[in-house]
């Protein structure tokens, strides 16, 4: 058995040291939110999340990664601290490999009180022993990172709708079998008596190959159907600032018929990139069929490309209307 099996998995030891200092991703949104009314000064009323709902998911997002990155921290330096005190003096015989690691520091900790153990020596010796647990933690910790952040963009609109009072259930599926829907505006029950006037949203924080699931998803065709993300602005990876292309947005808006929710800013540089494009392909000879493709696409953008803005006051607001009557 290898350093990284005894630490890793359900039994491993760094899950016992994430359960202690990592809270829950909903507790992380809340802490989230926390941050974000000391840093800013107030409490989140409706007003200003209907106006100001794109930078408030924004800052929320920066909020989360600033408090994830303080535990993960706190976590990767307390790896070894916390199996020397909770498991290696208790004996337990479950994680063979690092226990010896804990021996040999106590050998190194003997040789330093004898005299017998030179500076360099103590240094190299104490590096040896302990970077091998503390690069399997990190490494473990960037991947716990990477599947946390799939709740983050749900647990931060959950909680704007509540700030706003607009009704909404999560997780929920129409029969047994069928597929789960991340949101339903204003709740299952309404799917039944009028679908078309039900917002149905998805969640996908970057557009990778797996937003494909959520476009292909098998729902009550004449529901409003949305995927919301927050990709494009660089805050989730520095990598998803190009994530959205405009091969993307025709796979979404025109051949899946979804409503994409993105950040204003990023709504606007998508449109400009069309236009750009469009531009281009008319200064060019016998380019009509790509014009007319990206014509359309540009032509639903007005309605299918929308910002978290937008979903507030138009999309929201309007079936609102419709069960508030």
């Amino acid at each position: 058995m290898s350093i990284k099996t005894e630490m890793q998995g359900p039994s491993g030891y760094l899950k016992k040291v994430r359960d202690q200092y990592l809270p829950s991703s909903r507790q992380m949104a809340e802490l989230a939110y926390q941050r974000y009314t000391e840093q800013h000064g107030f409490d989140l009323t409706p007003d200003y999340i209907y106006q100001h709902a794109d930078d408030v998911l924004k800052d929320l997002f920066i909020a989360e990664t600033e408090i994830f990155n303080e535990k993960n921290q706190q976590i990767v330096s307390s790896v070894i601290p916390y199996y020397f005190n909770e498991i290696y003096r208790q004996h337990d015989e479950n994680y063979p490999e690092t226990s010896q690691s804990m021996d040999r520091l106590a050998s190194l900790y003997s040789s330093v009180q004898s005299n017998a153990c030179t500076q360099p020596d103590f240094v190299a010796g104490i590096s040896e022993t302990i970077c091998p647990i503390i690069d399997v933690a990190s490494f473990s910790q960037k991947q716990s990172a990477k599947s946390r952040v799939g709740n983050t963009l749900q647990n931060h609109l959950q909680k704007m709708f509540e700030i706003c009072n607009i009704p909404n259930e999560v997780q929920q599926r129409q029969e047994e079998g069928e597929t789960i829907m991340d949101f339903v505006v204003p709740n299952l029950a309404a799917v039944s008596t009028m679908p078309d006037q039900v917002i149905n949203i998805e969640c996908q924080t970057t557009l990778k190959d797996r937003f494909r699931l959520t476009t292909g998803k098998s729902t009550e065709a004449r529901m409003k159907r949305y995927l919301a993300t927050m990709t494009g602005l660089g805050i989730v990876t520095s990598r998803d600032i190009k994530d959205l292309t405009i091969g993307k947005l025709r796979e979404i808006i025109v051949k899946n018929n979804v409503t994409l929710i993105v950040h204003l800013d990023v709504k606007t540089q998508s449109i400009a990139k069309i236009d750009a494009d469009l531009a281009s392909l008319r200064s060019q000879q016998n380019k009509e069929i790509e014009i007319n493709e990206l014509q359309q696409l540009r032509n639903l953008c007005q309605n299918k490309l929308i910002s978290y803005r937008d979903l507030f006051n138009r999309d929201i607001r309007s079936v609102q209307t419709y069960w508030s009557n």
